[in-house]
């Protein structure tokens, strides 16, 4: 039952949820802060953008919404939040936001749309999100209407530091469910998923994961997360003797189940894409960035939930050095498995703070 069913005045939510169909990990945030919207009014109204088809079905738009397409719709949907009935909500898109000169102007249109739900009363929604390239002015217009939002959500320190933000929670992607997986002693495999963009891993790095690989007795596979990156997991299969399994042509959501089963079975997963490593965790497989020179995005997001040293520089490690970090890191699992429990119970307490205020609001 909708916040609004007991008032006659009809009550309107509006969701951002824009996104690329080719990576499962962005897809997995955006329908994580979709189900903090859903049933909060009696009207949802979900812009997507450019996305195909497959994407709505990614996300588990429900039946009944109205869903806006292309960028010829932003008009619609501002006009939309214009004329929306008091207490509107509006909930903005998950994940990293880039704040880099080319868009001032996005800022000062979601800066727009900020002031004209709160003047109607309404409740403005900043899932938990980090950032990206900040430059002035984008920079300044992001921190302002973060400020007139009642719900600011950032996914590390650094970010909300930037935008003068004072709360910090977990990425919604540990909230995107637990599974139990196999038994520790039941798993028999190391997953491997690297981004295409980056050069090949050394010589030195393949060599630490087949020696490690062969010490515990595990098999080593590469795995496709994001649709790019399909030609460096064949590589890479081939450089450590693995198995590849490609994305191909399977439907998104099953490619996202398949890969969550084989994190239910894996012992340990490098990877260097966030989300690749926050599905590992949800597993219960034990999570490593593994790279020369890594960003400070994947370490960042980990220490919100108290993962320390979830990333490792291989810039001046020899391949023993390695492998004894990889060692290192399996050990942890109780540690993480523990981080990742308290990391959904936080982010559900988030959810329900979340309809409380929008039922307070309207009551």
């Amino acid at each position: 039952m909708s916040p609004a069913s007991s008032h006659h005045s009809p009550t309107r939510t509006l969701v951002s949820a824009t996104g690329p169909a080719g990576n499962i990990g962005d897809a997995l945030i955006r329908r994580e802060a979709l189900a903090w919207a859903v049933g909060t009014s009696d009207e949802l109204i979900v812009y997507v953008g450019d996305a195909p088809d497959v994407w709505l079905h990614q996300l588990g738009v429900p039946s009944g919404t109205r869903v806006l397409r292309s960028k010829r719709s932003v008009g619609r949907w501002l006009w939309l939040i214009a004329t929306a009935p008091r207490h509107p909500v509006l909930m903005f898109e998950s994940g990293e936001i880039p704040l880099d000169r080319g868009n001032v102007l996005r800022e000062l249109v979601f800066l727009a749309e900020t002031v004209l739900v709160r003047l109607k009363g309404g409740i403005v929604v900043r899932p938990p999100r980090g950032i990206r390239a900040p430059t002035q002015p984008a920079g300044a217009l992001h921190a302002l209407a973060a400020r007139w939002s009642q719900f600011a959500l950032w996914r590390d320190a650094e970010s909300a530091a930037l935008a003068k933000g004072t709360r910090v929670v977990p990425d919604i992607g540990f909230g995107a469910g637990i599974r139990a997986g196999l038994p520790a002693t039941e798993r028999r495999e190391l997953i491997v998923s690297l981004r295409g963009a980056r050069p090949f891993p050394s010589d030195d790095w393949c060599e630490a994961i087949r020696a490690f690989a062969r010490a515990e007795g595990l098999g080593i596979r590469t795995v496709v997360q994001v649709r790019e990156d399909e030609d460096r997991a064949r590589d890479l299969a081939d450089a450590l003797g693995g198995i590849f399994e490609p994305w191909g042509d399977t439907a998104p959501l099953v490619q996202e189940e398949r890969l969550r089963e084989r994190y239910d079975a894996a012992r340990l997963v490098v990877s260097d894409r966030m989300h690749v490593l926050v599905l590992a965790a949800l597993s219960g497989a034990v999570p490593l960035e593994l790279v020369p020179s890594p960003t400070r995005k994947i370490t960042a997001a980990f220490e919100t939930i108290g993962v320390r040293d979830v990333t490792a520089d291989t810039e001046r490690l020899t391949a023993a050095q390695m492998a004894e970090r990889l060692q290192w890191q399996i050990a942890r699992v109780d540690e993480i498995t523990a981080r990742i429990a308290a990391a959904a119970t936080e982010l559900a307490a988030v959810e329900t703070e979340i309809r409380d205020t929008i039922r307070e609001a309207r009551a």
